[in-house]
């Protein structure tokens, strides 16, 4: 069943409609990183606009939360650079190396199967209307992923992880040729 629903206006007049979607620059934004060793999920709600500082933030509470060395492997976004971030990488006993990935490679970043994840089970062609309705529901879709580290590590599987372990399974496997020999 199809529905029509009309507005007449005024000739020269905007057509104003009902809306529930939101303002202009009412959104929700998020960091998360994946492990993809442990399929361990970490995300932190971000007020405002994504910047250096924002990246140092969330790098912090990474940091805070994990003892052992940390090897952070992120896109080339304008917030992941900066004097803020290169003052916090500077911080003495760190033990926190950043590699970037090459421009335009999001089939070599886990996270982002992270994002299209939410939007698949949380968001998708839903209208929220605020940041605030948006964050009700994909806190809990973050805080339950921890849950389900088998699928985190499945959906989270890139490209450039199938190129290691390929590399490492040539390195482990003897050579064709010593097979047939001790075959024989």
């Amino acid at each position: 069943m199809w529905t029509c629903n009309e507005k007449w206006v005024l000739k020269g007049t905007p057509a104003l409609v009902d809306s529930t979607s939101p303002r202009y620059g009412e959104k929700a934004s998020y960091y998360s990183a994946v492990c993809l060793e442990t399929g361990e999920v970490a995300a932190m709600p971000l007020e405002g606009t994504s910047s250096a500082e924002t990246s140092v933030t969330f790098l912090q509470q990474l940091r805070a939360h994990h003892t052992t060395p940390l090897v952070v492997i992120w896109d080339n976004a304008p917030a992941h650079g900066g004097d803020p971030l290169r003052t916090y990488l500077a911080t003495p006993d760190l033990r926190l190396r950043l590699v970037r990935l090459p421009a335009y490679s999001p089939d070599f970043n886990a996270d982002e199967h992270i994002g299209a994840w939410v939007r698949e089970e949380v968001t998708a062609n839903t209208c929220f209307g605020t940041a605030g309705k948006v964050r009700a529901r994909v806190d809990p879709f973050f805080a339950g992923l921890a849950t389900r580290p088998a699928e985190v590590r499945q959906r989270c599987r890139t490209e450039l992880q199938s190129r290691a372990d390929a590399l490492d399974a040539d390195r482990v496997a003897p050579p064709l040729h010593q097979d047939v020999q001790q075959a024989a």
